[in-house]
């Protein structure tokens, strides 16, 4: 069986690219958020970003799909936590509106892409095949 082992790579996978991508932009956008925000909003913002990409890091590591597919899900509540943050953040004056809608909408994206992702890794589940690298 080894011989035949194939180690995926989370980081060909575009949806993880682009989460990765938000995260470093997220980790910069928090340098400036108020200093009694840093072990709250601020940590908050870091940890449901990182969570997206791990998630989907963990999960393409998985040897079966079906247990594949348990963490884009939890990708995309990360996702979701991230935007809510990102609201209060705007809510509260520490981002502009400008920098809120940019980065609400590369969470949409990600959100869709992980849509996708899913759809395509439910459809390989029954055959436990793996066409799902394009992602």
């Amino acid at each position: 069986m080894s011989e035949n082992l194939i180690i995926k790579d989370f980081r060909t996978l575009k949806v993880w690219q682009k989460a990765n991508s938000l995260e470093q932009e997220i980790g910069e956008l928090v340098k400036g958020f108020p200093s009694h925000e840093q072990y709250r909003l601020t940590d908050q913002l870091i940890r449901a970003s990182r969570s997206i990409g791990a998630n989907i890091a963990e999960g393409n590591t998985q040897l079966f799909v079906k247990r594949e597919l348990f963490h884009p899900n939890s990708a995309l509540g990360s996702a979701g936590e991230c935007r809510n943050h990102l609201l209060t953040a705007y809510q509260n004056d520490y981002i502009n509106r400008e920098q809120y809608d940019a980065l609400d909408e590369k969470l949409i994206e990600i959100i869709k892409m992980l849509f996708g992702y899913i759809k395509v890794l439910k459809s390989n589940s029954d055959n436990e095949s793996d066409a799902a690298t394009n992602w």
